[in-house]
């Protein structure tokens, strides 16, 4: 959108026409009423152009709506409207040339078309609505006997008129109109954030997924521009990746991520404008640093003050939002990670299990789940410390993390207790993972005398995750109490 009324928003749009509407409603019964109660001689020819132009517009409305279904486009709808002001005003010309009043009475009512044009359309309308205007006060003149000198003064100075009204209304009405667009669409943006749910379920990525394709749309009506993408810079690699796009399809991107304000703008930390493009630094994922970059529209290339606020109140909206994501994904992961060992705490343990657990009914498939200890540990931490334990817990975590598969999970349960989750697996296939970890611990913890104990068990389709976690906790103390350093299964819940 500019600012100087060619592009017009909803609201304006909306406002300018019930004020126009309203006006023509009064202005025409009044005019017609005067008329027909009048002393003079009607001209009933014109009238009825003059009824002809209400009725072709009020059909011509009918069938857009019809046509349309409510969903035409704000240029449309400005277009529709222009259209019709130019029937009204005709209307308001038959009208005066039906009367045989003083010369030039009913005239000064055709300039509230001009005005509603001047608040509703763009450059094109207002000079084709003035040229149009002072086509009629000429024809007017004309057929009401104005020759020469006369009918030359009298279009200059209607011309005159309705050229001071226009520019007057450019502005004011505009300016003031512009100011408030500006002001509108930068709190729609702040909103259109504000509504976005960051505290859900979903990951960081999601979260700024939603934040780009809910805010890009929105940039134009700040920024005029004819793309707008969002990259993501690799700090090891230094390269661009795309994140997102306005409009979804419009081709590849690539090119401009070759830029080199990107680079610029990510190392100043600032905004960089230029006529041709916008780029915008707005914050940081887990990924790298995101930058924005808007294509502007041609003729719109203009560097100046409110270009670069708007420029600015952008970097603002996006940095602000994508810090608050940030923040949130950081609470988020904080509350279902282990902090010493980066592992998923218990919390998430229970969520993914009860999860597996219905995908487990659904596909009819096994769900494992083994309880691991380390064995001695105790012994280990009191001789050498709580800082040398929390090293052996780590190296056993970074163990097991390496050695299980995409679709399992462990967690740390608590002290030096673990908690693995297979699904898709029974106790043959859990048996044998537990012994390829309990290698692979071996291995990282020889210097340090630690082994490794695990209890497994199965789902039985029935059991509650509490209870399921038991029957498992059971069969580790099983394997402590048959020497350590083995694996111990519980086969079904009448083994507990």
């Amino acid at each position: 959108m500019k600012f100087d009324l060619e592009h017009p928003t909803q609201r304006q749009l909306h406002d300018g026409v019930i004020c126009g509407l309203i006006a023509e409603s009064i202005l025409i019964p009044i005019l017609v009423t005067v008329t027909l109660v009048g002393h003079h001689p009607i001209r009933w020819g014109y009238i009825g152009a003059a009824v002809a132009c209400i009725f072709v517009s009020v059909v011509y409305l009918a069938l857009f709506v019809a046509v349309t279904k409510g969903k035409s486009n704000l240029h449309t709808q400005a277009n529709v409207w222009f259209v019709i002001v130019c029937l009204a005003i005709s209307g308001l010309a038959f009208i005066e040339l039906a009367t045989s009043t003083d010369y030039g009475l009913y005239m000064p009512a055709m300039l509230v078309g001009v005005v509603f044009v001047c608040i509703i359309g763009d450059r094109r309308m207002q000079v084709v609505i003035d040229l149009y205007a002072i086509t009629l006060i000429a024809m007017i003149s004309w057929v009401e006997g104005l020759r020469g000198a006369d009918l030359a003064t009298t279009v200059v100075v209607y011309a005159s008129t309705i050229a001071a009204i226009t520019l007057i209304c450019a502005r004011t009405v505009g300016s003031l109109t512009g100011h408030v667009n500006f002001r509108q669409a930068i709190d729609a943006l702040n909103e259109t954030f504000d509504r976005i749910g960051l505290g859900g379920t979903g990951t960081g990525s999601d979260t700024f997924q939603e934040i780009f394709r809910c805010g890009l749309p929105l940039v134009t009506d700040i920024l005029p521009a004819e793309r707008v993408a969002v990259f993501i810079r690799n700090g090891a690699l230094g390269r661009f990746s795309v994140v997102a796009t306005w409009p979804a399809h419009h081709g590849d991107v690539s090119g401009l991520s070759r830029l080199p304000a990107l680079t610029e703008a990510l190392v100043y930390n600032s905004v960089t404008l230029d006529s041709s493009h916008c780029v915008i630094p707005v914050g940081y994922s887990s990924d790298g640093e995101l930058v924005m970059v808007v294509e502007r529209s041609p003729g719109d290339g203009r560097v100046d003050q409110r270009s670069t606020e708007a420029a600015e109140l952008l970097a603002s909206a996006f940095l602000r939002v994508t810090s608050r994501a940030n923040f949130v994904d950081g609470l988020h992961v904080e509350s279902r990670t282990d902090p010493l060992t980066g592992l998923a705490n218990r919390r998430s343990l229970f969520e993914r299990i009860e999860v597996e657990m219905a995908h487990a009914l659904r596909s009819e498939t096994p769900l494992s789940v083994a309880m691991i200890d380390l064995d001695h540990f105790k012994e280990y931490n009191d001789r050498f410390g709580h800082v040398a334990g929390d090293t052996v817990l780590r190296s056993i975590a970074a163990v097991m993390v390496s050695n299980i598969r995409g679709q399992d999970m462990v967690a740390r349960y608590g002290g030096e207790e673990f908690c693995l989750v297979m699904p898709d697996t029974d106790l043959v296939g859990g048996h044998h993972l537990l012994d390829k970890l309990r290698s692979g611990g071996r291995d990282a913890t020889s210097d340090f005398g630690v082994t490794l104990s695990a209890g497994l068990t199965s789902w039985d389709g029935i059991e509650e995750t509490t209870s399921f976690i038991e029957r498992a906790d059971q069969a580790l103390y099983r394997a402590k109490e048959s020497g350590r350093d083995r694996v111990v299964s519980i086969q079904a819940f009448t083994e507990f």
